[in-house]
């Protein structure tokens, strides 16, 4: 059986605006805390950053430049459409299953619809640090509510700036 996460939202812009702020101003919208950060308490930047070809989710230290911790491979990359990434906790075990995020933007108009998708959650053991010793019937909720309020800070983000164009 798969176990997965959806959650589904609007914001108002087009399809191209949400997927230019959802990958380049990740950082301004990604929530703050050890909880939902790669670096935990240290200070970092969120992006999505590229090496040799090959772009991933990641945090850089603000202090030290050269230390980045990365959340996974990007697997799609399809402005103003998809978005996929490997999903890594930091702090797992290196032999722990990697999942996969999934987001779709589908313009509509004056606003898109953005679909978040977090697959192969059932592949994590029990021991996985993500899973805060919950059981599939409370750890998918939790992750739902973890990948909602990203999401909704996303939106706020897109209606702040909106908000700021808005006046001449």
């Amino acid at each position: 059986m798969s176990a997965k996460t959806f959650v589904a939202l609007r914001v108002d812009c087009d399809a191209a605006t949400a997927f230019e702020h959802f990958t380049g101003g990740i950082d301004h919208w990604w929530k703050q805390g050890p909880r939902n950060r790669l670096l935990g308490n240290r200070p970092g930047i969120m992006e999505f950053g590229a090496e040799n070809g090959t772009r991933y989710l990641q945090e850089v230290d603000k202090r030290r430049p050269d230390f980045t911790v990365r959340a996974g491979k990007v697997t799609k990359w399809e402005p103003a459409k998809r978005l996929s990434f490997e999903w890594n906790w930091p702090m797992a075990d290196p032999k722990e299953p990697v999942t996969l995020v999934d987001i779709r933007f589908s313009g509509q108009g004056d606003y898109t619809r953005i679909t978040l998708e977090h697959l192969g959650l059932e592949k994590l053991s029990m021991a996985h640090p993500g899973r805060n010793g919950l059981n599939d019937n409370r750890f998918k909720p939790m992750m739902t509510h973890y990948w909602q309020a990203h999401l909704v800070s996303l939106r706020n983000r897109i209606k702040l700036l909106s908000r700021g164009s808005n006046r001449a």
